[in-house]
């Protein structure tokens, strides 16, 4: 692609996909190269945080497809443009950081270094939206979520329970549902070292 032609399709993908982290109230702090950086329930606190930023993911992956058909068809890129998303819940520093000279209003702490993490994991476990299990808590049950690995995290003794977040509970299919219970069954198995049977059940999802 020209280099022109990059920053307007990076742009017009940029745009969509902020848009829907607004509508929902999330706050956007940065944009590292093709990446937003947002949060939820500050400046102004709501307690619906967590489901909101699940929300946003859902509908950004959605919109992505949407996005890569009108870019395929036009020719714009020569490949779909795919998007890892990670999200976590928890105590930050939120506030308006730096020196007199150069100020901004931003995130800080081990809950978002996590969240950063879990959007590298994705590449690990071929998912595109990875959640903490405090978000899981925190965001309720009217989410389809498939249970992930335990990971151990930099200063954080407990390991803690990844979870990829699929779809609204509305909106998912039964084989879908079905699924995603078949697989949760197949990883209890697999960490109690039952491995024939977990392999049977792995299988049949």
């Amino acid at each position: 692609l020209d280099p022109t032609d990059l920053v307007k399709l990076l742009n017009a993908y940029l745009t969509e996909m902020s848009n829907i982290v607004l509508d929902l109230q999330g706050t956007i702090d940065k944009y590292e190269g093709d990446a937003i950086i947002a949060f939820f329930g500050a400046p102004v606190a709501f307690d619906n945080h967590a489901a909101r930023a699940c929300l946003a993911a859902i509908r950004m992956k959605k919109m992505e497809r949407i996005l890569n058909e009108h870019f395929l068809a036009e020719k714009l890129s020569p490949k779909a443009l795919l998007t890892r998303i990670g999200i976590n819940t928890g105590d930050m520093v939120v506030g308006n950081m730096g020196t007199s000279r150069k100020m901004d209003y931003t995130i800080m702490g081990n809950s978002v270094n996590l969240a950063s993490r879990l959007e590298g994991d994705n590449k690990k476990y071929g998912t595109w939206i990875l959640v903490s299990e405090a978000t899981r808590a925190e965001a309720g049950d009217s989410f389809l979520y498939r249970q992930m690995d335990s990971v151990r995290v930099v200063g954080i003794l407990k390991p803690v329970r990844l979870f990829e977040l699929i779809d609204e509970k509305s909106a998912a299919d039964h084989k879908t549902v079905e699924a995603v219970e078949i697989f949760r069954e197949a990883q209890v198995l697999f960490e109690q070292k039952e491995w024939d049977a977990a392999s049977k059940r792995f299988a049949q999802v």
